[in-house]
């Protein structure tokens, strides 16, 4: 009777270290998928892509630039599709995903080079810190939320 008990304890841990094991792995793959799904976006804002935005941002998404400027989802694609908005470069300087079940949370900081004739004529060459917000909804992870802080260009001089 003893042996059973010590089997059943014996079992009954490898069981849970599996579930934990497998619950690890579930969530470094959706890191990787919001990941992935983070990089078409910004891909999809240098392209012009506005039916792939679509389709990645929430009809309910607010974004918030680093210049303070704010959009809902339809003016932020109507920005880029008049040439109003336009993206030249956006790449990940660094990047960490947190996955809290249907919720991804999404930082780091990007280095960004864009037109945004609402704000300046000017070209737009900033280091920003993110922060955003991806929900799994229908089985594919959608933007609700958006926001970059501009880090500040350090002091010139001594």
């Amino acid at each position: 009777m003893r042996r059973w008990i010590v089997w059943g304890c014996v079992l009954a841990g490898a069981a849970i270290a599996l579930l934990a094991s497998l619950r690890a792995f579930a969530d470094s793959t959706a890191e990787d998928a919001v990941i992935a799904v983070e990089h078409a976006r910004t891909n999809a804002l240098i392209q012009g892509n506005l039916a792939m935005l679509d389709r990645i941002e929430g009809s309910d998404v607010t974004y918030t630039h680093a210049s303070g400027k704010r959009d809902t989802k339809d003016t932020y694609l109507d920005a880029i599709r008049s040439g109003t908005l336009k993206y030249v470069s956006w790449q990940p300087i660094e990047m960490h995903a947190r996955i809290y079940g249907n919720t991804a949370v999404l930082n780091g900081v990007y280095a960004i080079q864009a037109y945004d004739h609402r704000v300046t004529t000017d070209l737009i060459n900033i280091k920003a810190i993110f922060l955003t917000i991806y929900v799994k909804r229908d089985g594919r992870w959608q933007q609700v939320a958006w926001q970059t802080t501009k880090i500040p260009d350090a002091p010139s001089g001594n």
